[in-house]
């Protein structure tokens, strides 16, 4: 048979099979960017012209051929149907026939797996780390750096109804996730400091690392890992700006998970519940509050130095603490006692 590019004979051992016809691998390429594709899987095709699926997306050929007019062939596409489990209904890029058994479900819409790629950066998605502006899909990386979080938020208008059929699967109900904005559900949720977020949209804005709650940090609304947020110096910030505590029962979900009850935490000032108490010199502190007011190494109560002031205590580490001279003058001040409350000599 003949390649379809080059028209010159192509051997079965040499063949790559896309729409019926033959190719040979080094023509199999991307009519826009060249590009070799190792197989069918990877193209798409619009009048008889083949490109790689991010070409097609930037085209906008999907568009175009969800526009096309398609005359259905009787029987053609029984074999197909058979294996994949029969039924079937457009894709949402290519426009093909997508099976049961092959479907990746989004917003209502069928996809097949190679086809749900991000627009921008051509990266494979599972529905749960993708989203969409305008009808066009995105990884989460490509969403937030442009700024689509934004866009979204100005261009939504809020429906009510359409996603009932996930929210059953969660369990019903659902709050807008404070980063991203589209619905999280009750059974999906992770909550910090009284936000709903998804599990992965809850992450240090400084280091992208996923977190947990216990493992979070939080600065005029911008979350961060614990040591992202120590190294930018924000445990001093926030010590600075918090001048009064919060109203009454507002915490009563925590104080029930730690125990009840609760005083201010030195350093953060923030509530510290019994559960999670770290005391020293008579003050209380979160774990990842009580750190060395130098090096901000963590800290436990007996590796813990502490210089008393008026109204509290400075910790240090042992290290910092011998290099600052704290434990020469701890030294030295029974001495200078003893020697104030001894008779002066006649």
């Amino acid at each position: 048979m003949s390649c379809t590019i080059c028209s010159k004979t192509v051997y079965p051992a040499e063949t790559i099979q896309f729409e019926k016809r033959a190719y040979h691998v080094e023509c199999f390429k991307c009519h826009t960017c060249a590009k070799k594709m190792e197989g069918a899987a990877q193209a798409s095709e619009f009048e008889g012209i083949i490109y790689c699926r991010h070409c097609f997306q930037k085209g906008g050929f999907n568009q175009k051929q969800r526009n096309t007019q398609w005359t259905k062939k009787e029987g053609t596409a029984s074999s197909a149907s058979s294996k994949f489990g029969g039924g079937g209904t457009p894709c949402k890029i290519c426009a093909k026939t997508v099976y049961a058994a092959e479907t990746v479900a989004y917003e209502k819409q069928s996809y097949h797996a190679e086809c749900f790629c991000c627009s921008k950066c051509s990266k494979k998605m599972t529905p749960s780390s993708a989203a969409s502006f305008e009808d066009n899909l995105f990884c989460s990386k490509c969403f937030k750096e442009g700024g689509y979080t934004r866009k979204q938020a100005a261009a939504r208008g809020g429906g009510t109804g359409k996603a009932s059929a996930i929210s059953k699967k969660f369990g019903g109900g659902g709050n807008p996730c404070t980063v991203c904005e589209k619905t999280v559900y009750s059974a999906e949720t992770v909550a910090y400091e009284k936000k709903a977020y998804h599990a992965d949209c809850f992450k240090c804005s400084e280091c992208s690392k996923k977190m947990t709650p216990s493992g979070a940090a939080q600065f005029e609304g911008t979350l961060f890992c614990t040591k992202c947020f120590q190294a930018g110096g924000y445990t001093r910030k926030q010590a600075a700006t918090a001048k009064s505590g919060g109203g009454g029962g507002g915490s009563s979900k925590f104080a029930g998970k730690f125990g009840g009850g609760g005083s201010k935490c030195y350093r953060c000032e923030k509530t510290v519940y019994p559960a999670e108490t770290v005391p020293f010199e008579k003050q209380v502190f979160h774990a990842d509050c009580f750190t060395c007011l130098t090096c901000n190494i963590k800290l436990t109560p007996s590796k813990a130095e502490g210089k008393k002031k008026e109204n509290g205590v400075d910790v240090y580490c042992s290290k910092c603490w011998a290099e600052g001279g704290h434990n020469r003058a701890k030294i030295d001040a029974p001495k200078e006692e003893a020697a104030a409350e001894a008779p002066a000599e006649e």
